[in-house]
């Protein structure tokens, strides 16, 4: 398959306030201005005045009436050095949960060429299986273990399908990742003239998946070929980073877009 790449300038392409507690505190001062720091006022004083004296008929005679008393309040019954303690309680600002089943998906299914997300090509299938299906739910089709042939040209003597929408997890006991094992071989992700289709939005860690136009592709991947495809022999336009990571496009012209994604050895379809 001839092989041309298209150079393509790149182009630059993803807070719980919580409450917080403030405290205050405030001593209080018995003392103003001109007294003693310590003096403390006791819990009746009386004020005395002076007697007033009225003149009758030439005499002087004290009033007939009490004097007056002042009486001074009573001070707080707590000592003026005790702190008084404020506490005001800020208002909390409540984020809406983002760990939803797509978000997580599009945060952990990472595109990789050696595997996807945490799950990396010769491990074990039914841990892998039980991965992806923590994060998509039940899948969506499962040969099961049959002849190699049964759906593609796989190598080994036992090979293994499982989808979820658009997104396949191939398993095998042979490949050039391991011999004699089950073990996890490779993805696909896509199918042609199905983008959109569930599960949506996977990409890889530099943000290139299904309708990532080729400007894009070969801003993540400087180095990746972009080819036209052989009509003769059905072989759409398509690119290339590495043997264990390439696909097909609608075109190579620069807003052509990639609609299929192919990690690890695979099967010859």
């Amino acid at each position: 398959m001839a092989r041309r790449a298209v150079s393509v300038s790149s182009r630059s392409a993803l807070v719980i306030g919580a409450g917080a507690l403030f405290v205050v505190v405030a001593g209080c001062s018995g003392s103003g201005p001109g007294e003693d720091a310590g003096s403390v006022v006791g819990p009746l004083d009386t004020l005395a005045l002076p007697v007033p004296e009225v003149t009758v008929a030439g005499r002087t005679a004290p009033a007939t009436s009490p004097p007056p008393t002042v009486v001074l309040p009573t001070p707080a019954t707590s000592s003026p050095s005790e702190p008084i303690v404020s506490t005001t309680l800020a208002p909390t600002t409540t984020l809406p949960s983002t760990t939803t089943t797509e978000a997580l998906a599009l945060q952990e299914l990472i595109l990789r060429g050696d595997g996807l997300g945490s799950a990396v090509f010769g491990a074990d299938p039914d841990g892998v299986i039980d991965y992806v299906t923590s994060i998509l739910g039940g899948n969506t089709g499962d040969t099961g273990w049959v002849d190699p042939f049964a759906f593609a040209a796989c190598n080994g003597t036992e090979a293994r399908r499982v989808d979820w929408g658009v997104l396949s997890l191939l398993f095998t006991d042979l490949s050039t990742i391991a011999n004699g094992r089950r073990h996890f071989m490779g993805w696909e992700y896509g199918r042609v003239g199905q983008i959109g289709d569930e599960p949506e939005g996977l990409h890889t860690a530099g943000g290139t998946g299904l309708g990532s136009r080729v400007l894009d592709l070969v801003a993540e991947f400087p180095d990746a070929g972009v080819n036209a495809g052989e009509d003769d022999l059905a072989i759409p336009p398509n690119f290339y980073v590495s043997d264990n990571f390439h696909g097909l496009l609608t075109g190579i012209e620069a807003d052509d877009l990639v609609t299929v994604m192919f990690g690890g050895p695979g099967c010859a379809e």
